[in-house]
């Protein structure tokens, strides 16, 4: 059975909750959901950015932001100058 991708949108939200909760294991888990369910939504690969970035696993921001991006989600220019400011990174 196919579940309807705008229901990934429900895992995602709980993601953020967990995130603001300081729970970002329990948050990229619910993030990976919504990608299971729609991986054509580049906000279920933000996320997951933003809690990589909470940890310091500064590689895998950059393949959620890059990801996201490449899905049309537009990611703030503070966002990504401090990702590559924290990672030493350029791109």
């Amino acid at each position: 059975m196919k579940i309807d991708p705008k229901y990934g949108r429900v895992y995602i939200s709980r993601g953020v909750t967990y995130l603001q909760k300081g729970e970002p294991d329990q948050a990229i888990a619910d993030f990976n959901k919504a990608i299971e369910i729609n991986p054509s939504d580049g906000l279920a690969y933000f996320f997951p950015a933003l809690a990589h970035y909470s940890e310091k696993e500064y590689s895998k921001s950059f393949d959620d932001v890059t990801k996201a991006q490449e899905l049309g989600h537009s990611v703030r220019p503070k966002f990504l100058d401090e990702l590559r400011k924290a990672s030493r990174r350029q791109k």
